[in-house]
Formats: C-alpha cells, structure tokens, sequence
C-alpha cells in the first residue's frame, strides 16, 4: 500500500546527544565503523569528538575525510576503497550534505554492485540498511530524505532516488553546530527554507505536507536569522535543526520543483555550494510559479512580509513574493550576492537546457522551457 506519510529514520534529538551514537553503533553490531566526512569537519574538532565517543566506548572506527563539495564518482570510490581496506563493518556520515550523501553512497554499495552513478540511470537497487548520520548543518536534510545527489564524471549533478537506502539512525545535536560561521549558516539554512517552500508550492504536495511544509517556513523565518546573528544560540540552533529534519522529510513527499533545477545546474557549472544557489534561484522561480499557483505565492509572500492589498494579480503576487524573499536573503541573512561569484554567460545557453530538463521540473506548477530558464538566468545574474 503506499501511504501519505512514513518516516523510518530513528532519531535522537538535543543537545549533548552525540554521547549516544556508540550506543547506536553497538545496536548494529558493529565495532568498526568508517566515518566519512571532510577536512572542514576534521578541522573544527567534530570528527575527533566522534571519534573519542566511539573509541571510550571500546570501538574501533576508522576515518575517511576526503569528502568535497558536491561529491563526485571518484570520492565516493575513494570512501569505498576505505571501507573496504580497513575491513569496515558500518557507515557514519558526519557533516553537511556532501559527507552525509557520501555516507549513504558507500552504505549503498555495501550491499549492491557500483559504480554508484548506475544507479541514477534506473539500475534497481537492493536496500541499504544500518546507515547512522550525524549532522553538523541545519540546510540539506539529508540525514531524513530518500536520496542523494553525486556528480558525474561530465560535472553534472545527478539526482539518485534511494527510497530502500535512507538512513537508520540520525543523530541530531545541535551543539555540533554552534561553530558553524554565519555565511554557512545562513546558506545552509536558505536550503531549509527552500525544501520547505517548493514542497509547499509543487504539484505533489497534499493537505498533509502542506502542514509541515508551512510550518517549516515559519521556523526558518523566525530562527534562521537569529542563529545567523548569534551562533551559540542554542534555541536557534534546535529550531533550525528541527525545521532541517522536517524539510527532509518533505523531500519525499513534497519534493522539489524547478527551484532545485535551477541550484543544481548553477551549482554544478559555477561550483557555487548549493544553499548560495537555492537562495539566488528560488525568489525567481517563485515569480515565475504565481500564475500556476496564485494562492500559494500569496501565502509565502506574506510570510516573508510583503505587504498585500487582497488585488493583487498573480503576476503582482509573484513580484511581491520575489522581493519579500530577496529582502530576506540579503537584509536579514546577509548572505553574499550572485554577483560576487565567477560567472561564465556564453554558458547560459547549455544551462538552461539542462535546467528544462532536470529530474525535478516534474513537480514544477508551470512549464519551464529552455528559453524561460534562460530568462531566469539573466534575471538572477543580472
């Protein structure tokens, strides 16, 4: 049967909490765990912590820390060769999207043939249980969604559905992320934000969703620029934490529409992280949405403060909608403008193609074609 919401991870939620993930490790029996994760995290002292929690409790984990941005084919084949090396029994993705993706690629493999990329390509793939995430960012949702996205060898970001290989267990502190800098935690917060507004204004969304999904908007307006101001906020921390795990379960159900086309394909071409991307791509692709979707556009242009009339045509509505969420991006989360990166126009073009035909314009209100994603990238790079 298939029903209207399911949530199979086990969390452990608050602070202090990464003092149970050996437990949880023990409850797998495991006593070799790999840790994937990036030099960033090793170098904020997380990864040591997580190592010291396993080692106090008599295990034995080893260490991967070669994750990247937008992790590519040849780092997840580096993380397996270590899993495989070091006689690793189980999988812990500590960190942002990147490392929990790269977790959830090399527990895939534990139990189907690679390379992993085949599998973005319709390959059946056989469950993948027993994997455990610890996240350090409040923005992907990863540790709750149902897939993964890793980048081809041709530098394109691939969408991997993986329904049988989510996570076991999540363990959410958000202690871990009080060091988190305010550009990423802003970024990584606009990724929330985003999962919750195009799961709200999609073509999948239901009665249900729509409650989590409006109430993940809420949260990241009121939360995300009071833990960007103050990062030891642990009050802004939790919500924001809270709202990331609602976000990514909405990734089920909600999805994502053009909005995420857009980051991934921008992403992918001008190596801009993915929350920067979603933030410049998504007031936009509202606008461009309001005539599909007037009534949605109204509700999230006036929980970003736009202020409304009750005339508005949906065009208005669009354009009062892209402004209240620009203002938000820049006034009350600072975060750098699309102006500041390295961008190549002549590559528009092959862009927006790919934008038309990325995986989720599926669950987009209104048709995208090559030369309306054309359009919207010479709004937002204007």
């Amino acid at each position: 049967m298939q029903f209207e919401l399911v949530q199979n991870v086990k969390i452990v939620f608050g602070a202090g909490k990464l003092a149970e993930l050996a437990e949880l490790v023990k409850l797998e029996n495991s006593s070799r765990p790999l840790v994937v994760t990036d030099k960033g995290i090793v170098a904020a002292g997380i990864a040591g912590k997580v190592l010291t929690v396993l080692k106090d409790a008599g295990l034995e984990p080893a260490l991967f820390d070669g994750v990247e941005p937008d992790p590519s084919t040849r780092v997840v084949a580096a993380a397996w060769e270590t899993y495989t090396s070091q006689s690793c029994d189980l999988v812990i993705g500590v960190g942002g999207g990147s490392a929990m993706d790269t977790g959830k690629a090399v527990n895939i493999l534990r139990y189907n043939e690679g390379p992993i990329i085949r599998f973005a390509k319709g390959d059946e793939m056989k469950a993948a249980p027993g994997l455990i995430v610890v996240p350090t960012t409040s923005g992907t949702g990863s540790e709750l969604s149902d897939g993964l996205v890793i980048t081809g060898d041709d530098g394109v970001k691939y969408p991997i559905l993986a329904t049988l290989a989510s996570s076991e267990y999540a363990v959410v502190d958000p202690e871990l992320m009080v060091g988190m800098p305010p550009h990423i935690t802003a970024s990584t917060g606009f990724d929330t934000l985003a999962h919750g507004v195009e799961s709200y204004t999609g073509t999948a969304a239901t009665l249900l969703s729509d409650q989590i999904s409006k109430r993940v908007m809420e949260m990241v307006t009121r939360w995300l620029p009071v833990a960007v101001a103050d990062g030891s906020n642990i009050e802004a921390r939790s919500n924001m934490a809270a709202a990331c795990l609602m976000g990514g379960w909405m990734l089920r159900y909600g999805h994502t529409h053009a909005g995420h086309s857009l980051a991934h394909v921008i992403g992918a071409h001008f190596h801009i992280p993915h929350g920067f991307a979603c933030a410049y791509a998504l007031p936009y692709v509202i606008e461009f949405n309001a005539p599909a979707a007037p009534e949605k556009t109204r509700r999230v242009a006036k929980q970003f403060g736009a202020l409304l009339t009750g005339n508005e045509t949906p065009e208005e509505l669009g354009a009062k909608a892209r402004n209240a969420l620009i203002s938000f991006r820049d006034v009350d989360l600072h975060l750098k403008g699309p102006k500041e990166w390295n961008i190549d126009r002549s590559l528009f073009p092959q862009m927006a193609k790919e934008i038309s035909e990325e995986l989720f314009q599926a669950f987009n209100p209104r048709k995208m074609t090559e030369a309306d994603a054309l359009a919207l990238l010479e709004k937002i790079f204007a």
